[in-house]
């Protein structure tokens, strides 16, 4: 039977692996929107993660030998950060569940009967589709790659049409459904111009920006036209990215900015000189823009700078508050919860138990990856992930001059890096689709180097012996 399934799979494998993708890439950017995630018992984006999942596992289940190469891809530097997750959150349960002892409290026995087993289903889920893609990404071509990118800017694409719409709703009042959003300018004393700031679907902008980023990144690796690129993707997202007023999403746009800037000037193969032309060209008439209106530009940036007075006030900043105060608080109770964490999830416990400094609640994440991990899985799992990161990052950009494919994925794991400072969860499908478009980039750009970038579905089908093709 299980020989039958197989036979009848093996001729659309390819298809199935390609939808799954797709499916994945799509959805992604509505996992930050509050209805979609409501939508069934579970959250929708899990159960996607969970399907997809299945349906890879399917796909690698038809190959012909499907156990042949798990040794050797495992063993890559595009695993590292996968055995940086797994094996450190094993060793934070089996401290969890030795601090059941010495951690005498209903909050966190409550944490670890109902926090710790779903994250340990979500992870589970993400690390098993990063196993699988893995153990795919051999047979994957250009193609994919184009398929899987153009998927996930058609979710990015949604999120950008909503925020233009909802402009228009703020600013004009065109009609638009309620999305109870917290789209309010807050935390200013001056006047302002503008008295919104754009959040699309998404809750808050610090959701929203991290996908308009990634769509600048990828959008501009995909289209092949630049100029198309600048009219139909990059003026939309940049309008969008502008009036989130996010200070997180401005300083995310300078700091990669700069680094994609300096890939281009260390470059071999990018007339840099040439881009530097056009960058400084184009930067002198928004430079006399701001200088003739000055005080217009200032009124119209005011959401922004009038909220640097507390920005680095850790009283009164609520998400630099919890990005802090990890530090003090994983030396609770006992050594053993500081080395291996106080388990998966377990900053949920922290937000029972911990308040902020004007007596709220904390929320049940960091927004801040690292300092999420250093908390659950101890400052040897938080440490080792942070070490593979800073590896891989360190592995990609020795080979950024050796092919194009190269710089499109150290660009795309440092802005990886930047927004899980600010707004990410490793337990999330935007997260994974960055690292899966950055690994197929890594794949691509090595057989390319190797003069095997002509690969495709049909030369990897397997013949049958004796039958001409």
């Amino acid at each position: 039977m299980m020989t039958q399934l197989k036979n009848t799979i093996q001729p659309y494998q390819f298809k199935l692996q390609t939808v799954a993708l797709l499916i994945l890439a799509f959805f992604a950017p509505f996992a930050v929107v509050s209805q979609y995630q409501k939508a069934l018992p579970i959250a929708t984006s899990v159960l996607t993660s969970f399907i997809v999942l299945c349906l890879l596992i399917l796909v690698w289940f038809t190959h012909l030998n499907p156990s042949k190469n798990v040794p050797n891809e495992l063993k890559e530097p595009k695993s590292w950060v996968i055995w940086a997750l797994l094996v450190p959150a094993v060793m934070a349960v089996a401290a969890a569940t030795y601090n059941l002892n010495f951690i005498l409290s209903q909050e966190f026995l409550q944490y670890y009967q109902q926090s710790m087993p779903r994250r340990m289903i979500n992870g589970g889920i993400y690390i098993g589709l990063m196993v699988m893609f893995l153990l795919l990404v051999g047979r994957m071509t250009k193609s994919d790659l184009n398929l899987i990118g153009k998927a996930y800017l058609s979710g990015i694409g949604v999120l950008v049409l909503f925020g233009i719409w909802q402009f228009l709703h703020l600013s004009i009042g065109y009609p638009m459904p309620d999305l109870q959003t917290r789209s309010a300018v807050h935390s200013v004393q001056s006047e302002v111009l503008v008295n919104f700031r754009l959040t699309s679907l998404t809750e808050e902008p610090s959701f929203l920006v991290p996908f308009l980023m990634d769509g600048l990144i990828i959008g501009f690796m995909l289209y092949k036209r630049k100029r198309s690129y600048v009219w139909q993707w990059l003026l939309p997202v940049v309008f969008v990215l502008f009036f989130s007023f996010s200070i997180s999403g401005y300083a995310n746009l300078l700091i990669v900015g700069l680094f994609a800037l300096w890939i281009v000037i260390t470059s071999r193969k990018i007339p840099w000189k040439k881009v530097m032309a056009i960058t400084g060209a184009s930067l002198v008439p928004i430079g006399l823009l701001i200088w003739w209106k000055w005080v217009l530009v200032l009124e119209l940036l005011m959401p922004i700078i009038g909220r640097f007075d507390v920005l680095f006030d850790v009283t009164n900043h609520s998400r630099l508050y919890m990005l802090v105060y990890p530090f003090v608080w994983m030396f609770d109770y006992s050594w053993v919860n500081a080395l291996f964490g106080f388990g998966p999830g377990s900053y949920e416990f922290l937000a029972e138990t911990k308040f902020l400094a004007y007596g709220s609640k904390l929320s049940a994440t960091s927004n801040n990856v690292f300092v999420d991990l250093l908390f659950e899985h101890g400052l040897i799992g938080g440490g080792a992930f942070l070490l593979a990161f800073i590896l891989f990052f360190v592995h990609l950009y020795k080979r950024r001059n050796q092919d194009v494919y190269y710089q499109y994925a150290v660009v795309l794991w440092f802005h990886l890096g930047i927004t899980s400072l600010y707004r990410s969860d490793f337990v999330s499908p935007r997260f994974w689709v960055i690292v899966m478009i950055t690994i197929l980039c890594v794949e691509l750009g090595k057989r390319r180097i190797l003069g095997k970038d002509k690969l495709t579905h049909e030369s990897l089908r397997p013949r049958k012996v004796g039958v001409k093709q």
